[in-house]
Order: C-alpha cells, then sequence, then structure tokens
C-alpha cells in the first residue's frame, strides 16, 4: 500500500504511541459511575466534519456527575449559543487534553469566573482561558455535570480526547474500549460503482451505478470496462442501542488484492472538511445518504485513508469476472464481508464534451464575468473540475450565479464578490449574498465596497445578492408565567442575514439572558440573576448581521 497523505507534524503522534506503550485503558479513568452507552462515536460522518469525540448516554436526564478522568487542570471554559453550548477543557498531567460539551453546568469556581466574564463583555457567549495552577483537579473529582446546552437533542456527554494543543484529536477507545459494550458488526446497506471521467464505463454508460446489499448480498452484477472506482454506504451498530454509528475499518479487496483502506483513530480538525473529498458528495446533498468512495480525489490527503499506485482506481481491461470484497471491522473486532463480481464486458468509453471553465486544483483559479469575480485558491478544490456559469433571476429579479450543474465542495473557502443589482444600490448597507437551493436560502453574509459585495464560499454552488430590512423577530413566551415561574422567556431570531447579538436590561443594569439557538429561546432566570421581587422596566434589543436593530421596553412584575 502506498498511503497518499501530507507530512504529518510527529509531534502529534507522540501522545498516542505513548498510550498504547504505557497501557491506555489505565490513563483516564471513566466518565461516568454507571454503564456507559454511546449514542455516537469517534468519526462519525457529520455535515462537513467527523464527529471529534464519543458521546455518552445519561440515562435520559440532565445533571449527571462527569468524574475528572485523570489529574490536570482546567485550562478553559465556554458558552455559545449553539456548537457544544458550556464546555470546559482540562489539560492532564499525562499529556493529553480532554474536552467535556453540552453541560448542563460548571462547577461553582469556574462558573463564577464565567458568568463575572459575561457581565463585563454583556454577552453570554465567552471564551476565557485559565493559568495552569488556578483550577487543579483530581481523578475522580467531579468535573461537571452532563447537560443538553449547546447544538444538541438530548441530554448526553460529548466527550473528546486532543493533543495538548488541542488540534489533533484521538478515538477515544482507544482507552475506554473495554467499558463499551460492542458484540455487533457493521452492516453495508449499499455499494456503488464509479467510472473514471472519460476513462471508464459502468453498463455502457458514464453515470454511477448503486448496487444494494440484501441479506448479506450485493444484488447486481454489472458490466464494467476501463477504470472504476467503489464506494460503500454502511452503518455500525452496538450492543444495547438502537443507535447507529460510524465504521471504524473499511477494506477493499479486488481479486484479493488489498486496493484501498480506512482507520478512523485520529483526525486534526484542519483535516475536517476533507470529509466532502471522500464521501459521494453529489449523492449526499441529493438526500441519498453516506456513500464513501474507495479511490482518492487528486486532493485528498485525510491521513485515515490509504490506496495503492493507482490510488484505489481498478482498470478492468480483460473479459472476465473480477472479485470485489469489502471487509468492515468495528473498534472491537467485529467484522463483516461483502462479496461479489463485476463483469469486464468490453464497450466503448463515453466521450465527455466539458463545458465551461476547466480548474485545476493545484493552481489558483479566477473567474470573472459580468457582475460576478470568483477566486478559488490553490489546493481548495479536491479534484480538477469542469465548471460552466450560468444565470438565472430570482423572484425579487436580483441575477442568480451558477456555478457548475451540481454543488462541488472547496476544503479552503474561495472569495465570491458580486455586483449589487441596480434596484437594490439604494439599500447596498443591507446587502448580503445567499446561497439558494430549492429549500430557499441561507446567509453566507458579505462585505460590501461601493456597488459590490465580498464573501466566502464553501461550496460552488447558487448565488445571489439579497437584501434585509427587517429586523429580527422578538416575541415574548407564555408572559403570564412570568411572575410565578420567575423566568422571562422570548422567542428571538431573524429569517434574513441571521442573528448578531443581543443586549437586554433590567432597570438599566445589564442582566444576563441565554439564547440557545437550536430552540430560538431567550430566557433569563430571575431569581439566578438576582433581581429582586416588584416592578421592573426591562429593555431588550437585538441586531442582525446587516444592522437592523429592534427594541423593545416594558414592565415586568416578579
Amino acid at each position: 500500500m502506498i498511503k497518499k497523505r501530507f507530512l504529518i507534524l510527529y509531534i502529534l503522534l507522540l501522545p498516542v504511541v505513548a498510550a498504547k506503550g504505557q497501557g491506555a485503558d489505565k490513563m483516564f479513568i471513566p466518565p461516568f459511575g454507571f454503564a456507559h452507552f454511546l449514542s455516537g462515536n469517534f468519526g462519525e460522518l457529520r455535515s462537513n466534519h467527523f464527529h471529534a469525540g464519543l458521546d455518552f448516554k445519561t440515562q435520559g436526564v440532565s445533571g449527571k456527575p462527569i468524574n475528572v478522568v485523570a489529574d490536570g487542570y482546567v485550562a478553559r471554559a465556554k458558552v455559545q449559543y449553539g456548537g457544544y453550548g458550556r464546555a470546559l477543557y482540562v489539560m492532564h498531567d499525562n499529556g493529553y487534553m480532554t474536552v467535556y460539551g453540552h453541560l448542563d453546568r460548571f462547577p461553582a469556581g469556574i462558573d463564577a469566573e464565567v458568568r463575572a466574564k459575561q457581565y463585563s463583555s454583556e454577552s453570554f457567549p465567552v471564551d476565557i482561558t485559565f493559568e495552569p495552577g488556578r483550577f487543579r483537579v483530581k481523578r475522580g473529582d467531579v468535573l461537571a455535570h452532563a447537560g443538553n446546552t449547546g447544538y444538541s437533542f438530548g441530554p448526553h456527554l460529548h466527550f473528546e480526547v486532543r493533543s495538548p494543543d488541542g488540534e489533533e484529536l484521538y478515538n477515544p477507545l482507544l482507552f475506554y474500549k473495554d467499558i463499551v459494550a460492542d458484540d455487533r458488526p457493521p452492516v453495508a446497506q449499499a455499494v456503488a460503482i464509479y467510472p473514471r471521467s472519460g476513462e471508464g464505463a459502468v453498463d455502457g454508460g458514464s453515470r454511477s451505478v448503486v448496487c444494494k446489499v440484501e441479506q448479506g448480498a450485493v444484488c447486481d452484477t454489472l458490466d464494467v470496462w476501463g477504470k472504476v472506482g467503489f464506494g460503500i454506504k454502511a452503518i455500525d451498530y452496538m450492543t444495547g442501542t438502537h443507535n447507529k454509528y460510524g465504521v471504524y475499518e473499511m477494506e477493499l479487496l479486488v481479486d484479493d488484492s488489498l486496493r484501498f483502506s480506512s482507520r478512523m483513530d485520529n483526525v486534526s480538525f484542519s483535516e475536517n472538511r476533507l470529509i466532502n473529498a471522500w464521501a459521494d458528495y453529489e449523492r449526499l446533498t441529493n438526500g441519498n445518504g453516506w456513500f464513501l468512495r474507495s479511490f482518492l480525489a487528486g486532493n485528498n490527503p485525510l491521513r485515515a485513508l490509504e490506496a495503492d499506485a493507482a490510488c484505489g482506481w481498478v482498470n478492468v481491461c480483460e473479459e472476465r469476472l473480477y472479485k470485489v470484497e469489502y471487509r468492515l471491522r468495528d473498534y472491537h473486532g467485529n467484522s463483516s464481508c461483502y462479496k461479489f463480481v463485476v463483469r469486464g464486458v468490453r464497450s466503448e468509453i463515453p466521450v465527455l464534451l466539458s463545458k465551461g471553465y476547466r480548474l485545476s486544483w493545484y493552481l489558483t483559479n479566477e473567474i470573472t464575468g459580468g457582475g460576478f469575480s470568483l477566486v478559488i485558491p490553490r489546493g481548495s478544490l479536491f479534484d480538477d473540475v469542469c465548471v460552466e456559469v450560468r444565470d438565472s433571476v430570482t423572484a425579487a429579479g436580483s441575477p442568480v450565479y451558477i456555478f457548475g450543474d451540481k454543488k462541488t465542495p472547496l476544503w479552503h473557502s474561495a472569495g465570491l464578490t458580486l455586483e449589487i443589482p441596480s434596484h437594490l444600490l439604494p439599500y447596498a448597507e443591507k446587502c448580503y449574498v445567499e446561497r439558494l437551493s430549492s429549500k430557499g436560502g441561507s446567509p453566507v453574509g458579505g462585505v460590501v465596497d461601493g456597488g459590490f459585495i465580498t464573501t466566502s464560499v464553501s461550496v460552488l454552488d447558487k448565488y445571489a445578492v439579497a437584501v434585509d430590512t427587517i429586523a429580527p423577530r422578538l416575541k415574548p413566551v407564555n408572559e403570564k408565567r412570568w411572575a410565578r415561574n420567575g423566568r422571562v422567556v422570548f422567542s428571538l431570531g431573524d429569517k434574513g442575514s441571521g442573528l448578531h447579538s443581543y443586549k437586554c436590561y433590567i432597570d438599566g443594569r445589564f442582566v444576563l439572558f441565554e439564547y440557545s439557538s437550536k430552540s430560538g429561546r431567550l430566557v433569563c432566570d430571575l431569581k439566578r440573576e438576582k433581581v429582586s421581587r416588584g416592578s421592573h422596566r426591562l429593555k431588550i434589543t437585538a441586531t442582525d448581521r446587516v444592522g437592523n436593530k429592534v427594541e423593545l421596553e416594558k414592565r415586568i412584575k416578579y
């Protein structure tokens, strides 16, 4: 096997090597004192990233105490509207960092520091680093309590093991294999066969074809010729749960020769978007799930992947049956095998007529046309592509710029500049760039300069200039219950450019209101924020990303 990857910093691998030498299962104790079940595993496939750790179930409730897994100190505390919600970062004496996300609450000392920062900055989201000796913790102490904050859809603990600089992520099952029960093997759901553009054919055509897997067998036998690649859609299961997980290890063999493999031991944050080079992005965005391709794009240095000298492509040049085998394994060694054949049948290789701009992944590409400019930095594309630029018009009369007949993901963002349509120029400062889809539009921001607006885009797709002159939506929720419950609740959101910030004051004094991007709720616990009983004057302002502001003032009784 030839490893197709870029240079790796050796120091990032040292902790794992050390752990294997010292007995990894002894380095950390379990985070909970009850049976450990997972709702998510390391390396699971997520939108634009790999799942960075393990999601431990907390018996369906918030508030479960979390153990300090090894001696060290709390290095960082973070609060977000979404993401990990409340999170702690612990630096351990053994050289690892661990991360705890979606926490219900912090320990008292850290909570006091966080609240002081929130009040001094008048901001709910904060990110604080601590000196090494400030908050020392010992193995077995209660670190915090698990919850459901941030972008979480049920109580659980998101747990990560990182390198000391926090950039390299390790599979926590290296340390916790023995506390997580698993006697169930991975399962394949479908196999895809891909003809290489201009060099291969599947059933005489240039499109990839999917073969279902039923009762453990690949259903179809296809005719192929020339250079073809394979892909697989598979999931894993574990004992005692109904959850579905990512597959730890996969191998592709053709005629008993290993052609491609993947293994999720570690990944860095800089590699996250490479998931879009490995996955069949077109099928994914069309709602057909995660097909992982067993061949390498021209620019895919993901270290979890290894391929032969042909980068996983198979040259079918003989009229015979070619044996294909997929081997799937989980971290506990449970395995499954799927064998099938493809027929080598001589056929004409379809000639593909490319239209538009030929873009090379190893070059900086710049496309300029009437009303737009797109600059794609070198190394941002995953492979060479041909992109035809077309235009259309939105219902509001703004030009739509369409970069290609399908979505093309990027590793690093490209710079997109659009001319602001003449009918929007009077509202130029309220304009933003919008990515369009069949479900509507999503904002991608932008900076206005004269009659143009510039933003960064991570996918070549459909874009247009939009305008937002409407302030964020701010409405009371169950106002009659506020006094009895001691909680003030509002619904807050913005359907245009997106919510940017908010401020809340009671009797002219800043008071902390917590906001969840998941629920769109803005909440204040009056007792916790030391608001006295009686009548008070409440003032809330909220601003969107183009400066539209809503202000609300009202009397509240508590």
